[in-house]
């Protein structure tokens, strides 16, 4: 196959559901794929397939049946609710209403819309009854050895998980390292609250090729996923999770979609609700329990390496754009 990738931007989305899958396709099956950023319709016709990320502007439909009365096939790639966008997150802004009316008139014009999660894809069928859920995969890593001490307790991402850090979460972090001092670390990457500033060593935003290995770097014992339960979070993916296991850090988990149907008592611990009690108690668990915080990082490593490995997974980009090359 012939595939054009137009990549959205080079965050994360861009790296896992453009670049990585672009060049296994290419290095591991033997495809011939190009990942781009800016384009004109009449330089996509060498191409069999065309995969669309997040695309939004005017004219975009006007190329889409250009090129379509020439036998290509064009994807729609999203994997963010666009209609559920908090009042908090730096994306907000960005999707007017403008923007969300083009990019469903675009999903209606393209073959086929790809997207990583199925609550996500129960909204894009609205749009185009072909909708096809590839879930998020990660190149495997080789985990490096924890310090013994500090116990390193970690999270990363962007402002737009604001809504995410509720007082009731920060007040246990808070509490956790009052309770223990220099034999605890409370590690950011990307963003930190306001409310945790003073109590938190803090990175800088590392960009997504390298992420994986400042994660590993990094040596966390436990991995936090807070996540508030709103219509957005429920399309989210588990990739969080992915993160965590494959560098064997132990996670700790709002109950919310993504992580209720990936992570079990043997992989990691997936709290009742989000107060207190639970992110408190379940965190000083795994601080004084080191058999069990192993316990869980081995499981959660090796369940990774089992079922979310890019190698092992790239078939189904193949086996997909296949059929819709077919259609």
């Amino acid at each position: 196959m012939n595939i054009l990738f137009a990549q959205a931007d080079f965050g994360g989305c861009g790296f896992y559901r453009i670049l990585q899958p672009a060049a296994y396709l290419q290095f591991v099956l033997h495809h011939n794929t190009k990942v781009i950023f800016r384009y004109k319709s009449e330089n996509l016709l060498n191409y069999d397939l065309i995969v669309l990320q997040r695309q939004n502007h005017n004219g975009i439909v006007e190329a889409i049946k250009f090129l379509q009365s020439y036998n290509k096939k064009i994807i729609y790639e999203l994997d963010d609710d666009l209609w559920n966008v908090d009042d908090c997150n730096i994306s907000k802004p960005y999707w007017t209403p403008e923007k969300v009316s083009n990019a469903e008139a675009i999903m209606r014009a393209c073959d086929a819309i790809t997207t990583s999660t199925e609550p996500l894809a129960k909204i894009l069928r609205q749009f185009n009854d072909k909708v096809y859920v590839i879930p998020n995969y990660i190149p495997e890593i080789t985990p490096i050895e924890k310090f013994s001490s500090p116990i390193r307790i970690g999270w990363s991402g962007s402002i737009s998980h604001k809504v995410d850090f509720t007082d009731e979460i920060i007040a246990a972090l808070k509490d956790i390292k009052k309770k223990y001092r220099e034999k605890v670390e409370l590690v950011f990457c990307g963003w930190i609250p306001d409310k945790l500033v003073g109590y938190v060593t803090f990175f800088e935003p590392v960009p997504p090729m390298q992420y994986l290995y400042f994660l590993n770097e990094l040596r966390l014992h436990i991995g936090i996923m807070p996540c508030v339960d709103i219509k957005f979070n429920e399309s989210k993916s588990n990739l969080k999770f992915l993160e965590y296991g494959i560098t064997k850090t132990a996670s700790v988990a709002s109950p919310i979609y993504p992580y209720k149907n990936t992570i079990t008592a043997e992989t990691g611990i997936l709290l009742k609700d989000n107060s207190y009690e639970e992110w408190f108690n379940a965190i000083d668990k795994l601080i004084q329990d080191e058999s069990y915080r192993q316990f869980l990082a081995n499981n959660a490593y090796n369940f990774v390496r089992e079922n979310f490995l890019i190698m092992n997974n790239i078939m189904k980009f193949e086996k997909v754009y296949q059929e819709i090359l077919n259609m």
